[in-house]
């Protein structure tokens, strides 16, 4: 960091140095920001007489947004001369709270990027911790104030603190300011220091030698010489070092970060510093631990030259970056890093950022391989291993790309930003020291990007965006849409809803982006037959939200032969007389009457629950019983259509299965109801197994062409896409198993009827085809969760449907794009949203194209030249997994 920097960063506190005051003896003193809600202000009063509190506050900042929004008065409290007084958050540990004068949540609810203050009467700052601007500057520690800053400032200098570890409470609700700590001269006992170079720090394993397992840290401090390549002070704090003549061994790394526990706002790129401090493996990550008084500036000069990063012959991208650990590296061609999963929130490490790939982008293994197969276990260890983090320092700010300042614009004034990111795109010319945090590596970039660093590649997978779907000619076209929770009942004054719940817009200006969105891709798709799920189930009437999106499409269409209606369920089977079962969300499909006609009334097929009492059974392992499970999954909806101009009719069923993400019975009788299932499957998977049971059982009874489509919540090769489709034990080599403690239906009076009390096992599928793996292969996708693609979106046939269908296209509209510029206006700030079709969704339509005509030609051609035409004219990319990376 600059000086000029420093001063910019100093420069957004509010105040400035303190004048002169007759209470300038009151103080922060100490601060504790521990594990969990072990948090603590300690506030001291260093003059020699007792000093009343009137009119002062303590005051917290937010992410340090420059508003002290939540305070706590001082009035009617004295402080003894040299005595401290300290608050608590209620939910602190006991031997913080032990030694507080009082507990409240309101201050003391802060983290590490927030900002405290005492404040005077007229609002203005008296004393201050932390740096303004989403700052990390006490993240997971202690601070206590050095005896030598015992006067109130109003700005903030991180020399005035001595750090300690994070929940140690030493000193607290005692006067004990620290002794400021001795100028480092960069010498041993008054002698020359010896050094030991980075590379031998480093050493040539996953490890530095000098680690000799527990405690992973050595009782010797090292002295280091080397040239400042980073200076961060939010995901790590400290600065990174360069060896200064590098040993030019590839098997070691020639950096080294230092950590410091604060800020270091004297160093820049190019400065040349002795330090001295401790060697540790710190959840692999090796560094040297010192602190912001343990190195020397000995000159300035030339920021070290980033080192390509090129992955070695026959190395994954973990080991690579492990002989790079420390080091500036920048990302070339050779690098052939992509993303994988574009900038999005990172639920792990609590914060935006983006997630890179070797090679290619990285697919599901319960995509492509059947769950708990070698391929699959193969597989998931190649992704882990294949995967890198792509940071900020600073946590980015809503709607910002830190080292990507033109992310959301428009410069073209397109309506729709042209400088996005879209996944698969190779990255060049990013410039990051290679660091480790939240058990993966990570890169935190240094260098400002633009458009030109995110390049498409042709070779097998097209990362533009295409303005429509590559439609084929065809008797009819078919589409499934996941619209993403389209409620209309709270931000458009719609119908109420069936649970009361809004799951979607929180303002009508969301709701407007929202329904652009959808509008523009429905219009683009301009299918015949739409198959929705997540629109909001407040019925069917004027003021439904299946209404509204009906009339705005229409609309669009000055031709009323492009006009679509929509399906209305029986008054019988409606719930409460007016909805699609009882859950917030349902299924629907729209149509264009102008192409098809109903065919007798659409019918609802009920999709098991899950009941089991509390207490009801035992869990070997821990001798517990289990908690109640009450779970729920989405209706099916089945309308037969009758195709104008043919004597064809097609049967159309959309579902949407339970979700991967809360647990149900299995899980927690398996132990896993805490972490994800071992199977890769997710949450759920038995009770997905009952829900593809049911719907096959109920397809059986009908006749003529089926397709079955909708967001199944499971990936192409996972359980309950086997049982719908191929499911052959012997093949595929697992035992299928439906959920327990199932209901389907209701009894006479009322109650839940018993569907199956013990899970089944499934012996055989219903033999549907799926339609994109005939068509394209496995390595499909509609969705992108943690960086891994594949369909949770499907399009299932049966064979007579199977052999009209010439085409199947998932239209990347989403799945590839930043969820930031998805109507939610939630972590965005205020960037530009757009009413263009991209990200109107976090799931990718699918498109199908089927035609009647000329029968027996097509089932002749089925998965020959007739494939390859297809995929020519789709323009459809899919990564082709390079699998001799992934070992067996």
């Amino acid at each position: 960091m600059t000086t000029n920097n420093r001063r910019s960063l100093l420069a957004v506190m509010i105040g400035s140095l303190l004048a002169a005051n007759a209470n300038a003896e009151l103080i922060i003193s100490q601060y504790v920001e521990g594990g969990g809600f072990n948090k603590a202000i300690e506030i001291a009063n260093t003059g020699d007489t007792p000093l009343a509190l009137d009119g002062y506050q303590l005051a917290r900042s937010a992410n340090g947004d420059g508003i002290w929004g939540s305070t706590l008065s001082l009035d009617g409290k004295t402080l003894a001369a040299k005595q401290v007084m300290v608050f608590a958050n209620s939910s602190a540990s006991d031997a913080i709270k032990a030694v507080s004068d009082e507990v409240e949540n309101n201050v003391t609810s802060f983290n590490g990027d927030d900002p405290i203050a005492i404040l005077k009467s007229d609002g203005s700052v008296h004393d201050v911790l932390g740096i303004m601007g989403d700052v990390d500057f006490g993240k997971d520690v202690t601070l206590v104030r050095t005896s030598a800053a015992s006067e109130a400032s109003a700005t903030f200098n991180a020399s005035d603190w001595v750090t300690l570890d994070k929940d140690v409470i030493d000193g607290l609700g005692d006067y004990d300011l620290q002794a400021a700590p001795e100028v480092f001269t960069c010498t041993d006992s008054g002698a020359t220091p010896s050094f030991t170079t980075i590379s031998q720090i480093q050493g040539s394993g996953d490890s530095s030698p000098f680690i000799d397992g527990y405690p992973y840290i050595t009782d010797e401090d090292f002295f280091v010489n080397g040239v400042v390549s980073a200076v961060t002070s939010g995901l790590t704090k400290g600065f990174y070092l360069q060896d200064v003549t590098p040993d030019n061994d590839v098997a070691t790394s020639d950096g080294l970060f230092v950590h410091t526990g604060g800020l270091v706002a004297d160093l820049v790129p190019g400065d040349v510093v002795c330090v001295k401090g401790k060697v540790k493996e710190y959840y692999s990550h090796t560094q040297l631990v010192s602190d912001m008084n343990s190195y020397l500036k000995q000159s300035s000069g030339t920021a070290p030259a980033a080192t390509p990063l090129e992955p070695l012959e026959g190395e994954n991208l973990k080991q690579a970056l492990e002989r790079h650990e420390g080091m500036l590296i920048e990302l070339t061609d050779q690098s052939a890093l992509h993303i994988t999963r574009n900038f999005s929130y990172d639920y792990d490490a609590r914060r935006n950022n983006m997630l890179l790939s070797y090679q290619a982008p990285l697919y599901k293994p319960t995509q492509l391989h059947p769950a708990e197969s070698s391929e699959s276990i193969a597989l998931a260890e190649h992704n882990a291993n294949h995967r890198v983090f792509v940071e900020s320092d600073q946590k980015a700010p809503n709607g910002q790309i830190p080292y990507y300042p033109d992310f959301a614009t428009d410069p073209d004034q397109n309506g729709s930003s042209e400088n996005h990111l879209r996944l698969g795109s190779r990255v060049e010319g990013m410039q990051a020291v290679v660091t480790y945090s939240y058990n993966e590596y990570r890169l935190i970039v240094t260098n400002e990007l633009d458009k030109s660093n995110f390049v498409a590649i042709g070779e097998g997978f097209n990362v533009e965006r295409k303005a429509a779907p590559s439609v084929v000619d065809a008797d009819l076209h078919v589409a499934s849409f996941n619209v993403l929770n389209y409620f209309n009942s709270v931000a458009d004054s719609g119908d109420p809803n069936a649970l009361g719940q809004n799951r979607g817009a929180e303002s009508f200006a969301e709701f407007e982006i929202q329904r652009a969105k959808i509008v523009a891709a429905m219009k683009a798709m301009n299918a015949d037959i739409i198959g929705l799920m997540e629109i909001e189930n407040n019925g069917f009437g004027e003021g439904s939200a299946l209404n509204n999106l009906v009339t705005a499409l229409n609309a669009e269409f000055d031709n009323t032969d492009d006009h679509y209606a929509y399906v209305e369920i029986e008054a019988t089977d409606k719930h409460q007389d007016a909805y699609l079962g009882s859950d917030a969300i349902m299924v629907a499909m729209i149509y264009k009457p102008s192409k098809v006609e109903v065919n007798q009334s659409a019918q609802v097929i009920p999709m098991p629950e899950q009941h089991i009492e509390a207490g009801l059974i035992s869990r070997e392992k821990d001798d517990t019983t289990n908690p109640s499970y009450d779970k729920y999954q989405r209706h099916s909806l089945l309308q037969t259509f009758d195709v104008k101009g043919s004597d064809e009719s097609i049967t159309i069923v959309v579902n949407h299965f339970k979700s991967k993400g809360s647990e149900c019975i299995e899980e927690w009788i398996a132990g896993v109801e805490d972490s994800e299932p071992s199977d890769l499957q997710g949450n759920c998977n038995n009770f997905r197994v009952s829900a593809a049971k049911v719907l096959g059982d109920a397809i059986d009874q009908v006749s003529g062409d089926i397709l079955v489509m909708g967001d199944m919540n499971a990936y192409g090769m996972e359980d309950p896409i086997l049982v719908l489709t191929d499911y052959d034990p012997a093949q595929h080599k697992r035992e299928i198993k439906t959920a327990s403690y199932t209901t389907l239906g209701l009894n006479d009076d009322g109650t839940n009827k018993v569907y199956q009390q013990q899970g089944t096992i499934i012996n055989q599928g219903y033999g549907l085809v799926n339609l994109n793996t005939r068509l394209h292969g496995a390595e499909t996708f509609s969705y992108n969760y943690g960086g891994e693609l594949g369909n949770l979106d499907h399009a299932l046939a049966n064979q007579s449907l199977a052999q009209k269908v010439v085409a199947i296209e998932d239209w990347h509209i989403n799945s590839l794009e930043s969820n930031l510029f998805e109507y939610s206006s939630k972590y965005t700030g205020d960037m530009a949203k757009y009413q263009d079709a991209y990200s109107a969704s976090d799931h990718d339509p699918i498109l199908i194209a089927i035609d009647y005509s000329q029968e027996e030609e097509k089932k002749d051609g089925a998965g020959s030249t007739g494939l390859a035409s297809l995929l020519a004219l789709f323009g459809f990319g899919v990564y082709r997994r390079q699998r001799r990376h992934v070992k067996r």
